[in-house]
């Protein structure tokens, strides 16, 4: 996918897990996951990611941050093809959590049939270290993204209403893609101003220059599907911070891990393109 900024006057989870292995004080959390599969995934497969699933959610558990994952059996058509539609389970995930885990135990593991899936099950008890430096609770921000389905050639428009002042960088993170993946959307060319103390719309539909965010597909060499997983990512800071235009997710998560957590608050939200 890719988001090509048009001027109408002239014409993209994070998931943070670091294993340590030396003692540090650690919280013991037992903890639940499912993770949904359809026949394209093995059984090991799903299973490794339950376990991610939950220790992302005892992370979350320990440092109080935001997590969600959204699994749903979606179809979809592709109507310049007119070919019969494409139904399998489609996975959005958002998490967004910080915290060392010390150890961890798998339970159990169970594999059942439901409904046009399979789902697996992991029992855990995951030691969790708390960050050295808490979130400020009082510096947040809402996202909201006009819809959660798209079509090449839709238009993107997103709302951020922050809590307090701060300064924002917007990113689309395409996860299809292994290098380059992470592109910097706003502020651009056309839209400098990030510092925000009130709710805003990106593009404004009453900024001096208007443009608009429109989504075209790329996907790459050998993607056989005609939908992608892809997410906003935003980020606010206290304080101005210098950002590259485009980053590989590793080096984008590195950045992050930069920024103290009480200095920061990162928001993704996913949406699905559909070619």
């Amino acid at each position: 996918m890719r988001i090509c900024l048009t001027s109408l006057g002239a014409g993209f989870l994070y998931c943070f897990i670091s294993l340590c292995s030396h003692s540090v004080f650690a919280v013991p959390i037992d903890v639940k996951a499912d993770f949904y599969f359809g026949p394209d995934v093995s059984r090991n497969q799903a299973c490794d990611s339950a376990r991610e699933a939950a220790k992302s959610k005892a992370i979350a558990m320990v440092t109080g941050e935001k997590i969600s994952f959204d699994q749903q059996f979606q179809c979809f058509q592709n109507s310049n093809r007119g070919d019969a539609r494409q139904c399998e389970i489609n996975q959005n995930s958002s998490v967004l959590v910080e915290g060392r885990i010390t150890k961890s135990e798998t339970i159990s593991e169970t594999v059942k049939t439901v409904p046009g899936a399979q789902v697996c099950s992991v029992l855990m008890v995951v030691d969790v270290a708390p960050p050295s430096v808490e979130s400020d609770p009082g510096f947040d921000f809402q996202l909201v993204l006009n819809r959660a389905n798209f079509r090449q050639g839709d238009s993107l428009s997103i709302k951020v209403s922050p809590s307090a002042p701060m300064y924002i960088q917007i990113f689309n993170w395409r996860s299809a893609f292994n290098k380059e993946n992470v592109v910097r959307i706003f502020p651009n060319d056309l839209d400098k101003d990030n510092y925000i103390t009130k709710s805003i719309t990106i593009p404004a539909n009453n900024s001096d220059t208007k443009y608009s965010l429109e989504l075209d597909w790329e996907a790459p060499t050998g993607y056989d599907k005609d939908f992608m997983n892809e997410s906003i990512i935003v980020v606010a800071s206290k304080k101005p911070i210098a950002w590259l235009s485009i980053y590989d997710i590793q080096r984008f998560k590195e950045k992050l891990m930069e920024i103290p957590l009480n200095q920061r608050r990162v928001v993704q939200r996913p949406y699905v393109l559909i070619k």
